[in-house]
C-alpha cells in the first residue's frame, strides 16, 4: 500500500510496531494458480498473476533485491482417481493454462517418497516475503516515513476533512495489521475468522530443490539450503507461540516424505488473517471516511495484495469501484 501511494505521488507515514507474530514474516509467499482436492482454479488468478509480477518486479528494480522467484509447483498425487482427475483437468479449457501432465521429479528424484503419478503447476511462484518486509523497513526508514512504534487508536482525532494522529494531518489513515485488526475499534466487528499456523525452516544441504514440493505438506525452496515445511491449521488455540505438538506433527509428516538427512534449523508460528467469506476486506468505514481498511487476505496475501492495493488506491484516489466480493461493503446491514 505504501510503495503504490508513493507511486502516485502522496505522502505518507507508516507505524509499525514490528510485530514478530506477523504472519507474513512467516509465510512461503507461494502464488498457486490451482488448488485443493478438485483441483479448481483459484479466484481470479488469471488477473492476479500479471498484477503480482508487475508489481514485485517494479520493487525488485528500486530495492535493487530479488524476492519474487518463478517456480512450478509438483504435486504429489497419490491414487488412480486423482491422476484421472490431474489428466481430466490438463483439457479443461478453465484450468489447461495452469496443469502439465509429468512424471518428473527431477531434483526430488530419490530424495523423497513417490506417489501414485505426479502432476505439475505453471506460472506459480514463491514471494521471498521475509526478505521483502526487512529490505522495506530499510527503505522506508531511510526515506523518513517508517515509525516503528505501536500505533495508539486514542490518539486519533477525526475532523470533518481530516484525521489527525499526534502531530500529522492526513486525508486518510489505512488500517493493514492483519489479525491484529480484530481489535481495531473502528473495524474489528468485521467477521474475522482467524486460522494458527506451524511451520519448520530446515536445512538440506545439496538438496537444490529449485520447484516448490507439494505432498503430504509444502516444501519450500528459501535461501541458503533453507527450505519452508508447512503448514498446520489451528482455530481454537490463537497465539503466536510455536507449540511442540504441531512441531512433532510436522516432523512425523516430513519423516514420511523425505529420505534424506535434514536439520530443523526454526520453528515458527503465527496467526492468518482470514475471513469468513474467504474474501479480502476493503473500504472505508461507514461513518468516517476518513478511515480505511486493508486486510483478509489470508493465506493468499502475495498474490492478492498487489491486485487488491492497486484497486483500493484507483478507488481512494480516482474514486474507481472495488471488487463487490472485497469491498467491506456487502456487511452493511440491510434494512
Amino acid at each position: 500500500m505504501a510503495y503504490e501511494l508513493l507511486r502516485k505521488g502522496k505522502t505518507i507515514q507508516i507505524f509499525d510496531n514490528n510485530f514478530q507474530g506477523n504472519s507474513s514474516k512467516v509465510a512461503a509467499g507461494i502464488i498457486n494458480p490451482v488448488t485443493g482436492r478438485r483441483i479448481v482454479k483459484g479466484w481470479l488468478i488469471d488477473d492476479l498473476i500479471p498484477a503480482a509480477r508487475t508489481f514485485y518486479k517494479r520493487i525488485e528494480n528500486l530495492l535493487n533485491q530479488k524476492f519474487h522467484h518463478q517456480r512450478n509447483v509438483l504435486r504429489v498425487l497419490f491414487s488412480i482417481k486423482e491422476e484421472n482427475l490431474w489428466l481430466e483437468k490438463t483439457g479443461d479449457s478453465l484450468v489447461e493454462k495452469y496443469v502439465i501432465e509429468s512424471n518428473d521429479y527431477g531434483l526430488f528424484k530419490n530424495k523423497i517418497t513417490e506417489g501414485e503419478a505426479l502432476g505439475e503447476v505453471q506460472y506459480s511462484a514463491q514471494i521471498d516475503m521475509p526478505l521483502l518486509l526487512e529490505k522495506s523497513q530499510e527503505f522506508f526508514s531511510n526515506e523518513g516515513m517508517m515509525n516503528v512504534e505501536l500505533f495508539d487508536y486514542d490518539q486519533v482525532e477525526i475532523e470533518t476533512e481530516k484525521v489527525v494522529y499526534k502531530n500529522i494531518e492526513a486525508e486518510k489513515i489505512i488500517f493493514c495489521e492483519g489479525h491484529q485488526g480484530r481489535k481495531n475499534p473502528w473495524f474489528g466487528d468485521l467477521p474475522f475468522e482467524v486460522a494458527k499456523g506451524e511451520v519448520l525452516f530446515i536445512k538440506i544441504p545439496n538438496a537444490d530443490f529449485k520447484k516448490i514440493l507439494k505432498h503430504k505438506l509444502f516444501i519450500v525452496p528459501l535461501q541458503n539450503d533453507i527450505y519452508w515445511i508447512g503448514s498446520t491449521y489451528e482455530w481454537d488455540d490463537l497465539d503466536e507461540n510455536p507449540t511442540e505438538k504441531e512441531k512433532h506433527s510436522l516432523i512425523k509428516k516430513l519423516d514420511k516424505i523425505l529420505t534424506i538427512p535434514y536439520e530443523i534449523v526454526d520453528h515458527k508460528a503465527a496467526i492468518r488473517p482470514s475471513t469468513i467469506d474467504r474474501r479480502p476486506f476493503l473500504g472505508l468505514h461507514p461513518e468516517h471516511n476518513c478511515l480505511g481498511i486493508l486486510n483478509g487476505l489470508g493465506t493468499k496475501g502475495a498474490s492478492l495484495a498487489p491486485y487488491f492495493v492497486n484497486q483500493f488506491v484507483e478507488f481512494l484516489l480516482e474514486k474507481r469501484p472495488i471488487n463487490k466480493e472485497a469491498n467491506i461493503d456487502r456487511f452493511k446491514k440491510k434494512d
